[in-house]
């Protein structure tokens, strides 16, 4: 009986650790491109203005209460009530961090089946060590209890400067530190994108029959500032 109950508990530990590793494995490579994104932001001198990840899953939700329930539990409640479009909406409170907002959005899409659609955003505007500590443990605690490994993740920064940047440089800059390939590129007065794909990053997207995982956008206003977007893909949708 000893050496029963010494296995039973060896097999439950193990089963714990790898259910550990499978819910929050998939959120490791997001981690890696928000840092990757800042250090591009700092290197560069540029300004951070917000920094924002959505994680988004399509699910079912058998017990909706209990499901409910747990998003109150990391301090959301409930803004928004569209029970014609039946839509659930859940912000965070804003006294408790300033620089940190979030918000959930809940949507039925089967009532027959149960099935939900779950988008949770976090963004800041300070990245002081201490605020996106708080802010990737966040992301951590949402990732363990309200998504799966199936959950995909959406990350972009902003930055700015004031007057003009080098394009060229700066873009070059980015290919270089990330490996970088060039899959589209789109120039109108004042306004560049680039959509291409880096190693260094797991997450990755088809595009055309093309692996994407990077974007970025570079806004040019004469005489005032430019701002620069960096981001996982779809940002220039998402965000």
């Amino acid at each position: 009986m000893k050496y029963l109950f010494i296995l039973l508990a060896t097999v439950g530990m193990m089963f714990f650790v790898d259910q550990l590793f499978i819910e929050t494995k998939t959120n490791i490579a997001n981690q890696k491109e928000i840092d990757d994104m800042i250090e591009l932001v700092e290197e560069q001198n540029l300004k951070l203005s917000n920094l924002q990840t959505t994680i988004r899953e399509s699910m079912e939700i058998s017990d909706i209460d209990s499901f409910i329930s747990k998003i109150n539990g990391y301090q959301l409640t409930i803004q928004k009530n569209d029970e014609e479009h039946n839509r659930l909406k859940f912000d965070s409170d804003r006294q408790e961090n300033s620089d940190i907002t979030e918000t959930l959005l809940l949507v039925r899409t089967n009532e027959q089946e149960n099935q939900y659609q779950v988008i949770y955003t976090i963004s800041m505007t300070e990245t002081a060590p201490a605020v996106l500590k708080v802010y990737k443990e966040k992301i951590n605690s949402m990732t363990n209890e309200l998504f799966t490994e199936n959950a995909q993740y959406f990350s972009c920064v902003d930055a700015w400067k004031d007057g003009i940047i080098d394009i060229v440089c700066f873009i070059d800059f980015v290919k270089s530190t990330l490996n970088m390939t060039i899959i589209d590129e789109t120039k109108e007065p004042h306004f560049n994108t680039w959509t291409g794909f880096t190693p260094k990053w797991e997450n990755k997207l088809k595009q055309n029959d093309e692996e994407i995982n990077l974007q970025i956008a570079v806004r040019e206003r004469i005489g005032d500032r430019t701002t620069v977007t960096i981001g996982t893909p779809i940002l220039i949708h998402e965000y």
